[in-house]
Order: structure tokens, then sequence, then C-alpha cells
């Protein structure tokens, strides 16, 4: 059974709802907006809302809903007091975080799927094969700066890092037609490489370091590249297609694949440390607490493994496959389920400490603005410890 079959019948057999919900044309709460920002979690489903809620005790109310047009996959991003959303069909939204109202909007006529990111005050945003530079504040084009086309269509999230010898931090993008390139802030090229083997890249390029980087690919390969120049490190082979996207910590590489595994590599020799087998894929990408790594299943749980032995410490089930990478906050994991619920639980136990209903499958993930900073999911591509 194909991908896109499975998800339709997991979902239909999702039985768990929350009742006194109002109706998804609702789009305001009946309560006037706080004239103080708190703490806030935004999430999004396939049901074209935008919520806003407290990410401690939401008590089934949220504190705005922003209706979209078309299916949001990439999770939203926080920056200068606004969250930007961006969907399928096309649609990139700026809306003020507090009051949930558009500030600005832009449709490019390709898909978004990845989430955008910000550097040194320019917003990069991948539409269909192409990667965009814009002003944050209007979403127009840097009339400096023209557009970098891959020649396939980015799923992936693009990410940034620092390549010894530039000047300013290189942006990194992969694309369907099995081409990772690195560009400079003006999206000049510095470096194009496609694999040997044949396939795609859904996985978000994972660079933490000034030497390597690590990706997925739907080949089942999980690739080391030299971020200087794109040539070889390592591969190390699963048995599915790899569209979780790798995080690396302390020596491991963490990265699911659909044959069912969680896999910790060892980054310097490409050679597998554990791996702990699931009931179903995993295109969850991975985040770590607390010396734990947590993790969705296509089998409907979210897993808690020890990180240096890969011990299950605990799983939780839900009612769906869960496709949503989790996001860590204050001791709690935040994810999303195709039972069309938002979940917390305890990082320690997995016990449950809030259910909220959005009325749509999630497979984007939560991100939380803490006021201080923002808490994100590793399928940004903009994760960093």
């Amino acid at each position: 059974m194909n991908l896109r079959r499975r998800y339709w019948a997991l979902a239909a057999s999702a039985v768990f709802t929350i009742a006194g919900l109002s109706s998804c044309k609702d789009y305001s709460p009946d309560e006037p907006f706080p004239d103080v920002y708190t703490q806030t979690l935004f999430v999004a489903s396939n049901n074209q809302i935008v919520y806003a809620i407290d990410p401690i005790s939401p008590n089934d109310k949220w504190k705005w809903k922003f209706p979209v047009e078309g299916e949001v996959q990439a999770t939203p991003l926080l920056y200068n007091k606004n969250v930007y959303i961006a969907t399928l069909s096309g649609n990139l939204y700026r809306v003020d975080a507090q009051y949930g109202k558009v500030q600005s909007n832009r449709n490019f006529g390709e898909p978004i799927a990845g989430t955008p990111i910000v550097r040194d005050g320019v917003l990069f945003v991948a539409a269909g094969s192409k990667l965009y530079a814009l002003d944050p504040g209007s979403l127009g084009d840097i009339p400096t700066i023209t557009p970098y086309d891959i020649g396939g269509q980015i799923i992936a999230s693009p990410t940034t890092h620092n390549i010894p010898g530039q000047e300013s931090k290189a942006i990194f993008v992969a694309g369907m037609n099995n081409k990772i390139a690195a560009l400079r802030p003006n999206l000049s090229m510095i470096w194009e490489r496609t694999p040997d083997e044949a396939g795609a890249f859904y996985s978000s390029p994972c660079v933490v370091n000034d030497s390597f980087l690590y990706v997925g690919n739907d080949n089942g390969n999980v690739y080391s590249f030299k971020i200087q120049d794109g040539s070889d490190k390592w591969k190390f082979p699963t048995g599915g297609q790899v569209r979780s996207s790798p995080i690396q910590i302390g020596g491991n590489v963490l990265v699911g694949s659909n044959d069912r595994y969680m896999y910790s590599v060892d980054s310097a020799t490409g050679l597998v440390r554990w791996k702990v087998l699931t009931g179903d894929g995993v295109q969850s990408s991975p985040s770590v607490f607390n010396q734990y790594v947590y993790f969705g299943s296509f089998d409907g749980n979210m897993y808690c493994v020890d990180i240096i032995d890969g011990k299950v410490k605990w799983q939780m089930k839900t009612f769906g496959l869960i496709k949503s990478s989790p996001t860590i906050y204050r001791g709690d994991v935040y994810f999303g389920s195709f039972d069309k619920n938002l979940y917390r639980l305890d990082a320690m136990d997995g016990s449950q400490k809030f259910v909220f209903n959005v009325n749509g499958q999630m497979a984007t993930s939560p991100i939380i603005d803490s006021l201080g900073g923002a808490a994100i999911p590793s399928i940004s591509g903009d994760y960093r410890w």
C-alpha cells in the first residue's frame, strides 16, 4: 500500500475526538483578545486553520485561529513578533503573533512545503523548485537577489551554517530531483551535488558543524557530505525511504526510515550504533532532551529512547499515524497526530498533560513562542543545540 493510501486508511480508523469545539467556520474566539502577550503555541493542520493556544493550559480554548488557503505542512516560523505560515497552495502569510491578524501575504503559484528561515534580516522561502530571498515585512523579492532554481520541487526546509572560507553563512537546500546545493546569501551557487544513486530529497539537511552535513534520501541512504565542496564523507543504507530529517548530537546522527527503524549512526564512521524497531514507517524527525530521543511512527506511537543504547524508555499510543516531529518545551513533548489531536506529554514518563483537538490531521509540527525565544522541531531545518 503506498504512503498516501496508508495515510487515509489509518486516518479513517481514528475514533478519538473531543467534544465541545466550535465550528471551524468561527474564526475568532468569543472573548476579547488579551492586552498582554503571553507564551503561545502555534499549530496548523490540513483543515486550513492555524491555531494559537496557551502551551501549558489551553482549556479547549484558543487565543485566535486564522484561516488560510491550502493545506499546511510546513512548521510556522516565528520572527519579529509575527508568525509566517506557508501552504501547499503557494500562499505565504505574515500574521501578527498576538492578535492573529494578517499583515501581508503573497501567493507564489507553487507549493511551499518546507519551513521558511530568516538570516540577517532576509526571509528565505522555497516555493516549487525555487528558493526566494524576501523582505520579511512586505514579502516582496529583494531586487538585488535572483531566486535560485534547483530544478526540482523542494519539499524539505532550507538551513544555514558557516562554510570555512566563506564571508557569511551559506544556505543549504535539497530538491526532489536528487540535487543538494550550498548557496551564498545572494543565492549564487557555492556547489551543487547529485548522489551517484537515483533518488529524491524529502529530508532537510542537518548542518551543525563547520565540516559535514547529513541528509536522508528516498533511495534509502543517509548521506554525509563535506560542506566545503559537497564531496562524500560516508553513506549509510537503510531499508526504506528516508524522509525524516537527521539531527546530529554528541557523535550520533539520529534519523528515521520507512523500514520502520529509528537509527543512531556514528557521525565519524557512518556505522550504526543502535536501531529501534517500530510498527511502521518513521518519517517524524527526532528531537533530543535530557539524553533521550523522541520521535513518532506511522504505528501511532510517540517513542522515548535512551540516546546511549537505544532502549525504549516509554511509548504512548495515539489513534492515528504520527508524521509530526515533536517539539520539546520545559520538559514536555508536543506533537500532532492524524487522529486530529495535539498532544502534550511529560518527557520523562510519557504521561498525558493535555490533548487539544484541531479538527484536522497534522503532518506539521507545533512551534512555541517562549517570549525569550522559540521552541522548534528538527523538521524545520533550523534546529540547534
